[in-house]
């Protein structure tokens, strides 16, 4: 709960940034604290609940490299990068950020290819040395056996979940048991698992692959509370459970009488859809009033949405990344001038 009230502030602060408008930042605060997956996640153990916070930090210090003047730009883009790293190693989404943070200084940097060039450098040591480090500590002290960037399963296994055209791209019992069958041998069912994904891309139709990849995509964003209820209500039913929360609440018996996961679902789609279409409004806005802060949200939209594309998908690994559309639907609210404040000398905006 104090790491999803810290996400808030950031948020607002992130706004502040992005808009240069009080009004504004108090709306995302607001909508913040009202978003269903949020307050859904509150009630997870779950990584992405520690991740997120340390994301947001990283996007925050990473926009005041751009801010007028900034004297101080080689070490905020140092800082935010290793912010970067942190978050990464309790969510597994800094390669998508850290791509977004290259392109988007190589773009929009108002300066000379050797500073872009020393910038760009900068973040991605920042990002790989603390990343390189704990992950050489942890072998050191026997606690994992291979680098973190090296999983027990070879990255093919979720491209292989990913291209199942029956489970809709999701995980599913059949290319789970590929790292089984092969004994566990890294090597075998990376080699495996490729010939089962060309096979799959090769023999399908090139419509019945559009077809999946359009269904995969709106699926992946589709769950308004990014099946956070689904995950908080998990084992309620099971007996232990079950009766701690009957002690917790002096009862002797009783029964879950409202699940938001399905009673809640048209409420928390409604709420959803509208802050979707508004970013969907935004980006029209954002063509005729360009805003070029805004512009990162994009990228790392695209690039998410497109690992979720290529790798297994689920509800769960966008979450994240949910509060993008927040930041991108105030942007349907912009006035027909450009704030000159968020012109920065560096940003392109």
């Amino acid at each position: 709960i104090i790491l999803s009230m810290f996400n808030v502030v950031l948020l607002f602060f992130i706004a502040k940034e992005v808009f240069d408008d009080e009004n504004k930042s108090i709306w995302v605060c607001l909508i913040s604290a009202l978003y269903l997956p949020m307050i859904a996640y509150n009630n997870v153990y779950c990584s992405e609940n520690i991740a997120i916070p340390i994301l947001l930090l990283s996007i925050l210090t990473f926009f005041k490299v751009f801010n007028k003047n900034s004297s101080k730009k080689f070490l905020l883009i140092f800082l935010s990068g290793v912010l970067l790293s942190i978050t990464h190693l309790f969510r597994p989404i800094g390669y998508v950020m850290i791509i977004a943070y290259i392109m988007y200084i190589f773009i929009y940097l108002k300066d000379n290819i050797k500073t872009k060039v020393v910038m760009n450098l900068l973040v991605v040591s920042a990002f790989v040395i603390p990343l390189v480090g704990v992950s050489y500590t942890l072998i050191g002290l026997n606690i994992t056996e291979n680098p973190l960037w090296h999983g027990t399963e070879p990255p093919s296994i979720s491209i292989l979940k990913g291209t199942n055209i029956e489970s809709e791209g999701r995980w599913n019992q059949d290319d789970a048991e590929v790292f089984d069958k092969y004994d566990r041998d890294y090597e075998k069912v990376d080699k495996a698992a490729k010939e089962v994904i060309k096979k799959r891309l090769t023999e399908n139709s090139p419509k019945d692959l559009l077809k999946f990849y359009i269904l995969k995509y709106v699926k992946q964003w589709y769950a308004g509370d990014f099946s956070g209820f689904c995950w908080s209500e998990a084992g309620l039913d099971e007996a232990y459970n079950k009766t701690d929360y009957l002690d917790m609440m002096g009862q002797d018996e009783g029964k879950m009488s409202i699940r938001l996961s399905k009673e809640g679902e048209f409420y928390s789609q409604l709420f959803y859809v509208t802050v979707v279409l508004l970013s969907y409004i935004g980006l029209y806005r954002n063509n005729n009033i360009k805003n070029h802060k805004i512009d990162i949200f994009y990228i790392i939209f695209c690039g998410i949405s497109l690992q979720c594309l290529i790798t297994e998908s689920q509800d769960r690994y966008t979450y994240p990344f949910s509060w993008l559309f927040i930041i991108l639907a105030m942007k349907a609210f912009s006035s027909n001038r450009i704030n000159d404040s968020t012109r920065g000398e560096n940003g392109g905006v």
